[in-house]
């Protein structure tokens, strides 16, 4: 899963055979901070990943420390509730160049893997100080302006239209 809670300068895979949680957010109740996803990760499928990155020249570092996010693990629990699926997050890049996303995401299809299902998480806007302050007219403009602007991107326009009039 590439959850928009990571970033590296390097694409990175976590690669624990039995990954912790990471409870990377603040102001929700106890409960919270104490679910827990017992899955198990898969460090085989990790090395596996790296490889075929490798052929398409991309290099992916492997991280067996880092745990899962709550972009990972939230989704899962409400997909796959027993936790019995292996699961592995992958790093979005630092500076979050479109194009080099794009390029990580052909590679990415290039792997020959049965039964892997590749998932994104996270919103078009996430910024939380901003989420619960109090929404002004011109904060909800500019807010629908976006939305409407990444939705003609992604479903309207050609890829490469796309990136090059981003600048």
């Amino acid at each position: 899963m590439v959850s928009a809670h990571w970033e590296a300068a390097t694409p990175t895979l976590t690669s624990s055979e039995h990954p912790s949680l990471l409870y990377d957010y603040y102001g929700f109740p106890e409960e919270a901070y104490h679910i827990q996803y017992p899955c198990p990760g898969a460090n085989d499928l990790a090395v596996q990943i790296q490889s075929t990155l490798a052929d398409a020249q991309i290099h992916v570092e492997l991280d067996s420390r880092r745990g899962l996010d709550h972009g990972v693990f939230v989704p899962l629990k409400i997909m796959y509730p027993e936790a019995d699926i292996p699961c592995l997050q992958l790093s979005l890049l630092k500076g979050l160049d479109a194009k080099q996303h794009i390029e990580l995401g052909r590679a990415l299809t290039s792997l020959e893997i049965d039964d892997l299902l590749i998932l994104g998480s996270g919103f078009s806007f996430h910024n939380m100080s901003a989420f619960f302050a109090q929404e002004t007219a011109d904060i909800k403009m500019r807010n629908e302006a976006f939305q409407a602007w990444l939705i003609d991107t992604c479903a309207n326009r050609a890829l490469a239209e796309a990136i090059e009039s981003s600048g």
